[in-house]
């Protein structure tokens, strides 16, 4: 990501700070730079408006980056001294949950909340239920929530009563909807805030639309398909490409992990083995260790290779047939906001049916399918469980088809 903002990250920056809307949404899909935009806004608002702000969102993980890329912003673009920034941005919520980085900037204390100038918390921990608040009522004069798509409402009025009651108070909800969408208890999907604030006529979101992940053609992909054509990149980004030390065009996995081939569908025959609520395929899992280890063979760091699997009895079988190679296999869901060299999907189904279950969600296929800066390669059976799933992913295997690399294994 540039320290230099885009056309789209300017723009939404602009309204954001200069126009008299109150309550607006900036819409960041993959690799746009929604928490930069973020933390940028913040530090704006700050050195330029003299404002008091709350950076708040739905995880520690995302509450805590944002601080970071706020601190090194102070400090480098602002010349801001390391303990006027300590006693400038405060850290609150359980300690615990707090990155190591971040502890000096964690508080308890109301004197230094009070004099900060800006504060970082989850939602939840904005507010205490006992009645005991940490934070004073209409204490600050802007409140930034990330992660809005993952949102509801109600979760998303809980750090309101901090807002004052001035003119110029100000939110801004940056999130993507079109990622992870908020959760029930029933695990029934809702609709978060930010979709809310998308579909009405009299809401302001301005969109990010230039992305500093996406290679050729998987930014064709991802924006085709969930984007509405609308994403755009670098040229230096699209021709980016992975480099092996060796020559593969002899090997059996060539065409899977030859460097010009960046979208590949791997289809395997195995028999998939039901595990509770989900199904697992041995099969599957040996193959990704095969793919692997020609990574590994032609000189690529394992830190640079993500594996994603749908379902839990499937990841522990990944991550034991990788043990000892330095690479993780990990749900779609922690992968929200990660990114990495090479990106390995792992599709397996979830019912006798044949379909793919809860993955059948777009926002879950797109997070699997977009955290790729080099390559992505999804492995899934040689039928028609990927392909004919839903027509989210049959519209992605269709673009990989004609865009892509096919590879059978028997």
């Amino acid at each position: 990501m540039s320290s230099q903002l885009n056309q789209s990250q300017t723009q939404a920056l602009t309204n954001r700070l200069y126009t008299e809307i109150p309550v607006a949404g900036v819409w960041g899909p993959p690799g746009t730079g929604k928490t930069f935009v973020a933390a940028t806004e913040a530090t704006r608002a700050v050195t330029e408006l003299d404002q008091r702000i709350l950076v708040c969102a739905f995880q520690n993980s995302t509450v805590d980056q944002t601080l970071r890329y706020i601190v090194e912003m102070l400090k480098s673009r602002y010349g801001w001294s390391q303990d006027i920034v300590r006693r400038s941005i405060k850290r609150i919520g359980s300690i615990a949950k707090v990155a190591g980085d971040l502890i000096p900037h964690f508080s308890t204390n109301r004197n230094e909340l009070t004099t900060a100038r800006i504060v970082g918390t989850t939602l939840h921990s904005s507010y205490v239920p006992t009645g005991h608040r940490v934070l004073q009522q209409l204490s600050f004069d802007r409140i930034i929530m990330d992660e809005s798509g993952q949102v509801t409402p109600e979760q998303a009025w809980i750090p309101l009563p901090l807002l004052g009651n001035a003119d110029t108070a100000r939110v801004t909800a940056y999130g993507d909807d079109i990622q992870l969408s908020p959760i029930s208890p029933d695990l029934t999907p809702e609709k978060g805030v930010l979709r809310y604030m998308r579909t009405m006529n009299n809401t302001s979101v301005d969109m990010l639309n230039t992305t500093y992940r996406l290679n050729w053609p998987g930014i064709e992909m991802t924006s085709n398909v969930f984007y509405f054509g609308a994403l755009r990149v670098p040229q230096e980004v699209r021709d980016r490409r992975l480099v092996l030390d060796e020559d593969t065009r002899n090997e059996p996995m060539s065409k899977a992990i030859r460097p010009e081939n960046t979208l590949v569908y791997v289809g395997v025959s195995g028999r998939e083995v039901e595990e509770g609520l989900s199904y697992d395929n041995h099969q599957q899992a040996m193959v990704i260790a095969d793919l692997c280890s020609e990574f590994l063979r032609h000189g690529v760091d394992p830190s640079r290779i993500s594996v994603i699997a749908a379902y839990r009895p499937h990841v522990r079988t990944i991550n034991n047939v990788l043990d000892g190679t330095g690479i993780g296999c990990t749900t779609v869901h922690k992968m929200l906001g990660a990114e990495n060299d090479i990106i390995i999907l792992a599709t397996t189904r979830s019912n006798s049916s044949r379909d793919l279950g809860f993955m059948t969600q777009p926002e879950l296929l797109n997070v699997a399918t977009s955290r790729q800066l080099m390559k992505l390669i999804i492995v899934g059976d040689a039928a028609e469980t990927f392909a004919g799933g839903c027509r989210t992913s049959g519209r992605i295997y269709d673009f990989v088809t004609s865009h892509g690399s096919l590879l059978a294994i028997n």
